[in-house]
C-alpha cells in the first residue's frame, strides 16, 4: 500500500502540471498586456491580428513557450498557469506600440 501512495505522490505533480499548462491564447494575452502596460482583459480583435503569425507556439509535456519565427528567439515561457515574458520588446516592435521606456523620456 505504501508503494502505491508513493507512486501517486510522485506522479500527481506531473499530471497537475500537464493539466494546468498555459495555452497560446494565455501567452498572447500576457505578451500584449506587458507591451501595453495594462492589466485589463485583451479584446478578441487583438487575437485576430495578423502580427501573431510571426509567433510560434511550442508545447512540451509540462511547459509551453512562444518564439519569434524569424529570429528563433524565445518570447515567453509558461509553467502551471505562470507565464514569463522574456522578450518585452517583441510586441511593441511587431504591433507598432509605444514601449513603456519611451514614456519617461526627455521633452
Amino acid at each position: 500500500m505504501k508503494k502505491w501512495i508513493f507512486i501517486a505522490l510522485v506522479i500527481a505533480p506531473f499530471v497537475y502540471a500537464n493539466h494546468k499548462k498555459p495555452l497560446l491564447i494565455n501567452h498572447q494575452q500576457k505578451i500584449y498586456q506587458a507591451a501595453t502596460g495594462s492589466t485589463e482583459a485583451v479584446d478578441e480583435t487583438v487575437y485576430a491580428m495578423p502580427q501573431w503569425e510571426g509567433l510560434e507556439f511550442i508545447d512540451w509535456k509540462f511547459a509551453t513557450a512562444t518564439r519569434d519565427k524569424n529570429k528563433q528567439s524565445l518570447v515567453s515561457y509558461g509553467v502551471v498557469d505562470y507565464i514569463k515574458v522574456v522578450d518585452s520588446e517583441w510586441a511593441p516592435k511587431v504591433f507598432g506600440l509605444k514601449s513603456n521606456e519611451d514614456d519617461g523620456g526627455t521633452k
